[in-house]
């Protein structure tokens, strides 16, 4: 079974990042720790048990496993930056939120290594414990590793799953770039509604969807706005939500309440279903 005994973590002062290091120190692994700022990492370092290092070069010196924790604008210049310090036997994975851009830069520039796209779904505050992991692989010797790191993930009390990039990034149109976008949609409509008005009052619902939202408008507002204009399939989604968004609208100011109950029976009943 796949088991490094040193990981590097390029990007390891960033949130995403110092959850992995924390995890694979976890797991008995040395790791090293890389990023624009030599300061930010010595800090981050000393707090995680990780070792910094003052360059990418230096850092994944004597690693088995190299993780791409940047942003989706750096990485192809991070992908290039490391291409010639690599021995063949090392493996990258990278973590963006994307994967058909990310990894068409891997094989472009890291030729000479197995290379594997992966997306952790979850934030850099979750356990590791039943989340889910997904994994691209477009070869069959990237398939073949994704398989083994697969069973690796699992052992650990992830959930795993396999897909294409293509296949990947429909999904986080249709899925993660809309929710973004619903909690950001929703948080600018209350500030023209100046809900702060109300918010000694407000019912439970209420908190429920304010705790959504807040989780949305308090993230990372440059990897956000990548997820919307970055990902082919986010337009699609958004569209179709504000179609229907009219069409509920429409449906109020008719004061179609019958047709309403029906359609939020079905909802609930379809909603009700998804596991």
């Amino acid at each position: 079974m796949f088991k490094p005994r040193q990981v590097t973590i390029i990007g390891g002062y960033g949130l995403m990042g110092q959850w992995f290091a924390r995890f694979f120190i976890s797991q008995g692994c040395r790791v090293v720790i890389s990023g624009r700022s030599y300061q930010k990492c010595k800090k981050a370092a000393g707090s995680l048990g990780a070792i910094a290092a003052k360059g990418n070069a230096d850092a994944i010196n004597g690693s088995e496993l190299v993780v791409l924790s940047v942003m989706p604008q750096r990485f192809a210049a991070v992908a290039k930056s490391i291409a010639g310090s690599l021995a063949p036997k090392q493996i990258v994975i990278d973590v963006t939120s994307v994967k058909e851009n990310p990894v068409k830069i891997m094989h472009k520039y890291l030729k000479g290594n197995l290379v594997l796209g992966t997306h952790p779904m979850f934030g850099p505050l979750a356990q590791a414990k039943g989340q889910n992991f997904i994994l691209t692989p477009t070869s069959r010797k990237e398939r073949a590793f994704a398989r083994e790191f697969s069973r690796y993930l699992r052992s650990k009390g992830f959930n795993a799953a396999v897909m294409s990039p293509k296949e990947h990034d429909r999904m986080i149109g249709d899925v993660l770039s809309l929710t973004h976008f619903v909690g950001f949609v929703t948080a600018d409509a209350w500030k023209s509604l100046r809900i702060h008005r109300f918010i000694g009052t407000s019912s439970t619902s209420f908190r429920l969807l304010k705790s959504f939202v807040q989780s949305i408008v308090d993230s990372n507002p440059e990897l956000y706005s990548y997820l919307q204009v970055g990902v082919t399939h986010a337009y699609g989604a958004e569209r179709l939500f504000a179609r229907k968004s009219m069409e509920w609208s429409d449906l109020v100011r008719r004061k179609k309440g019958r047709k309403l109950s029906k359609k939020m029976a079905a909802l609930s009943r379809y909603v009700s279903g998804l596991k």
